[in-house]
């Protein structure tokens, strides 16, 4: 079997791990239903209240807030809500500040889904429902690019040099890296997504190690084996921490 009819067989093969492990990381049962607002650069002391229909500004429910890197997630769950009403239609987020203080009116579609995710563009004082459309792309390709530089490190510390090698190591990790990436991207990933990370990273490890003993031929097959398994081990603890600061 050629070398690009091989990696077309680890690319379909790590299609469906992905897909068996997704269901693992996007399992809803974990959280209750609610809605997550995206800040990009927020100053330090912003806040994001909801308001509920027809209460006081004093009822307004302060919205839990967690920093990722350059993003800030402020989160609100059904349960918080005194009346339990899923029907949410006429709620408005207040946004405050020391620089700013304005409302925006929550969409009416937000309370469609079980739990959707929100963008608040501090510039134009906008609500959106849903991302940028580069959020995603940006997030993968930056932790599929970290991810490389440790596994290249492995991969180099292991004693691989030829070209050929080097090029099976990237087409490779590139196509398992962006999907087990992908999988961890986006607003609904439950809260237990470590185990989720762990079963698809033991995924992942068998279809490399397939992949690169059938076509790295630089050294060894136990050797090889063992740079798979190492790397991804690297990955996994490394890559676990970066999850753990950057924005999902």
């Amino acid at each position: 079997m050629k070398m690009h009819s091989r990696i077309i067989v680890v690319l379909l093969l790590t299609i469906l791990l992905c897909i068996s492990g997704q269901s693992i990381i996007y399992a809803n049962s974990a959280e209750p239903p609610g809605f997550t607002v995206i800040v990009s650069n927020p100053p330090d002391d912003l806040s994001l209240s909801l308001l509920l229909p027809g209460g006081s500004q004093s009822d307004a429910i302060v919205l839990p807030k967690e920093q990722k890197a350059w993003e800030t997630y402020y989160r609100f769950f059904y349960h918080l809500s005194p009346s339990r009403d899923f029907n949410l239609a006429d709620a408005v987020l207040i946004v405050e500040s020391s620089e700013q203080s304005f409302e925006c009116p929550i969409p009416g579609d937000t309370f469609k889904e079980y739990n959707n995710l929100l963008t608040l563009d501090l510039n134009t004082k906008t609500l959106k429902i849903g991302q940028s459309p580069l959020r995603v792309p940006i997030l993968v390709a930056l932790r599929v690019v970290l991810t490389l530089h440790i596994e290249s490190a492995v991969f180099f510390l292991f004693g691989y040099r030829e070209k050929r090698s080097w090029m099976a190591f990237l087409a490779i990790n590139i196509i398992t890296q962006t999907f087990l990436n992908a999988m961890l991207t986006g607003p609904g990933i439950s809260s237990y997504w470590m185990f989720g990370y762990i079963f698809m990273e033991i995924l992942i490890i068998i279809a490399e190690m397939i992949a690169f003993t059938s076509i790295v031929k630089e050294h060894k097959r136990f050797r090889t084996a063992m740079y798979t398994i190492a790397a991804n081990l690297a990955s996994l603890i490394l890559g676990g921490l970066l999850i753990t600061y950057l924005p999902v």
